[in-house]
């Protein structure tokens, strides 16, 4: 599995984990979480591999569809970006005048 998907998946797991069911979460977190193969998954959680496989697609599906109407992990990002920025103008702030030019930047980021 390619990494990016992974992180993807993880990161809507973070934020939308209680929108599926305790069995979901369980597999979810078998297969992301610990990393484990369809084949553990599946003898952990007593059904058979192709179960398995369908419920992890499922649950992907469950957490998409919770992102594409919350964007939460979509704000979370975004928000992110918004203070490393916030952090980064101050850094560079050496003046008063500076500062205040970097104050602007900062509102108008959060505006």
């Amino acid at each position: 599995m390619e990494l990016e998907k992974k992180t993807s998946i993880a990161i809507l797991l973070d934020f939308y984990l209680p929108m599926l069911t305790e069995r979901q979460a369980e597999i979810m977190q078998f297969y992301y979480s610990d990393d484990l193969s369809l084949s553990e998954v599946a003898e952990l959680t007593g059904i058979s591999r192709q179960g398995a496989r369908d419920a992890i697609k499922k649950s992907e599906m469950i957490l998409a569809s919770c992102e594409q109407k919350l964007r939460l992990a979509e704000k979370y990002a975004r928000q992110s970006a918004q203070i490393e920025e916030i952090v980064a103008a101050l850094r560079t702030a050496k003046t008063d005048a500076n500062i205040e030019r970097q104050i602007e930047k900062i509102r108008a980021l959060l505006g």
